[in-house]
């Protein structure tokens, strides 16, 4: 076994171990090639990695420029558009015509008087800066608070503001096969769900029971007059299926679809919805699941101006004469 031993190892050393001449200086050439080659592509992924932050960093920087344009504009057209800053239906509107109708005296043969709708916004000016302005929504305790728009398609102000200009954050806007008053059963808005919180990005605080309790209703002002908007329910969709219907056949294919959303709803509300009634509907992306959506459904209720009643004359002056 010794002698074994002593063969094998003086062969296993000469080809591991290279005697001093010319097989050495080769060996160091082939170590210097390969510290060349790994100091090369060393750079090479510096480089890289340096372009990618580089990239990452005009990115980052475009698109915070972009939300201050967008947050600057908004601004700008909020002073413009001087929306009401008093809580919904709480100053000078009431919420159903019925509620403002006071009877009249049976002697009375002058015609009864007719409320006329709250009207707290003027359009006129919005109108002249975009004729596709068809509204102003506003959700006390979120960051929405914009103008509502409406496009010949569901493209053109996906990633454009109201004064037309491109911009990521887009704008809220209706669905181009809504009408644009909305008279329709269930009008639909879109808007981005902007990480900075503006647009919808605030929609999804609706998740949580607790903020619904402390804000369950939104304004929506139009120039034809102003809505209050009573939240029915938040559900996830599928953004790969049609879940949307704007008109209904009947009262009852009405109210299941109604009931389909609410049975899956994020919160809880007591709004009662009757045949009739028309719905606003509330759609940003979400992130629960691939390509989903979150959508917010509302009642809206027209608000009237209250009338106004002839003062009660002193009881001497009614029975004089």
């Amino acid at each position: 076994m010794r002698t074994g031993q002593s063969k094998l190892c003086p062969v296993f050393f000469k080809t591991t171990i290279p005697s001093r001449g010319s097989g050495g200086g080769k060996l160091a050439g082939m170590k210097e090639s390969k510290k060349r080659r790994r100091i090369r592509w060393r750079g090479i992924l510096l480089g890289i990695f340096g372009l990618i932050f580089l990239a990452s960093a005009a990115v980052t920087g475009w698109v915070l420029i972009s939300h201050r344009e967008a947050e600057t504009a908004i601004r700008e057209l909020r002073a413009v558009a001087n929306r009401p800053v008093e809580k919904p239906a709480a100053i000078t509107g009431t919420t159903a015509a019925a509620a403002v109708s006071e009877e009249q005296p049976a002697e009375n043969d002058e015609p009864e008087q007719k409320p006329a709708r709250l009207v707290s916004m003027d359009f006129t000016e919005l109108k002249q800066i975009n004729g596709d302005v068809i509204g102003w929504l506003y959700a006390q305790g979120t960051n929405i608070d914009y103008p509502l728009l409406q496009g010949e398609d569901n493209d053109y102000y996906l990633e454009r503001m109201y004064n037309g200009r491109e911009n990521p954050s887009g704008s809220l806007f209706a669905d181009f096969r809504n009408k644009g008053d909305f008279s329709d059963q269930n009008t639909v808005i879109y808007g981005h769900h902007m990480t900075n919180g503006t647009m919808f990005g605030s929609l999804e605080f609706y998740r949580d029971q607790d903020f619904y309790e402390v804000s369950p209703t939104m304004m929506l002002y139009t120039p034809e007059g102003d809505y209050l908007v009573e939240l029915i329910c938040g559900t996830d969709e599928n953004g790969y299926d049609t879940f949307f219907s704007f008109e209904f056949e009947s009262d009852k294919e009405f109210l299941e679809y109604v009931e389909s959303f609410r049975s899956r709803s994020t919160f809880q509300s007591d709004v009662v919805v009757e045949p009739g009634d028309r719905l606003i509907s509330l759609c940003t992306c979400a992130y629960v699941f691939d390509n989903a959506r979150y959508v917010v459904m509302g009642k809206l209720i027209e608000l009237y101006e209250p009338l106004e009643t002839a003062p009660e004359l002193p009881e001497a002056e009614q029975t004089a004469g």
